[in-house]
């Protein structure tokens, strides 16, 4: 008996000793932490979940998926990077509310997949929750891939929303990005074959 109460007090011992002075801030501070690494890269995210438990446990919650960004990436950067733990990463991001992954989400499930209907639901939704990127998405794909005449339409009456309101430029300059990041991707698709 008195050995085994030893071993107890050992390994108290050595817990107290080793105790990581990460985990004196309460964890609440670390989320916070991990929320402004996630606002502004996915990759310092994923490194400060890989350096230790601490950081992996506070920036894992679903606080930190709806507030990770990935404006920064070209949206032809989701459609080839969509395997594995990218996608998990986006799918959990989805879950959460996120809006640039709901975004990217949905123009890789409809240009990539094929997904059509799907794509447009979420890119649908992201609009309607403020995204000016997914009415951008939803007009040209309305307007260009679609053969019904009421698509067709409702795209260009938003296409004529974004004239009026002034951001004809910035929709232009997205349009243009979106073709010169595509056309980038399609290369690098073509090279692996």
């Amino acid at each position: 008996m008195a050995e085994s109460s030893q071993k107890d007090i050992k390994k108290l011992d050595i817990s107290v000793q080793h105790e990581c002075p990460l985990n004196l801030p309460p964890r609440e501070i670390w989320s916070s932490i991990a929320t402004i690494v996630a606002s502004n890269s996915i990759e310092d995210l994923f490194n400060m979940q890989a350096t230790c438990k601490v950081f992996l446990g506070a920036a894992s919650s679903d606080a930190i998926y709806k507030h990770a960004t990935m404006s920064y990436k070209s949206l032809a950067h989701f459609l080839l990077h969509l395997d594995g733990p990218e996608r998990r990463f986006l799918d959990r991001c989805v879950e959460v509310g996120n809006m640039d992954a709901i975004v990217r989400h949905g123009f890789a499930e409809y240009l990539r997949f094929g997904h059509r209907d799907k794509g447009m639901e979420l890119l649908a939704r992201a609009s309607t929750e403020g995204s000016v990127e997914a009415g951008y998405l939803c007009s040209m794909l309305l307007t260009f891939y679609h053969e019904d005449e009421e698509d067709v339409q409702r795209g260009v009456q938003m296409m004529e929303v974004f004239r009026i309101s002034g951001q004809l430029e910035s929709y232009t300059n997205f349009l243009t990005d979106i073709c010169k990041d595509t056309t980038v991707l399609l290369k690098k698709m073509f090279a692996r074959i």
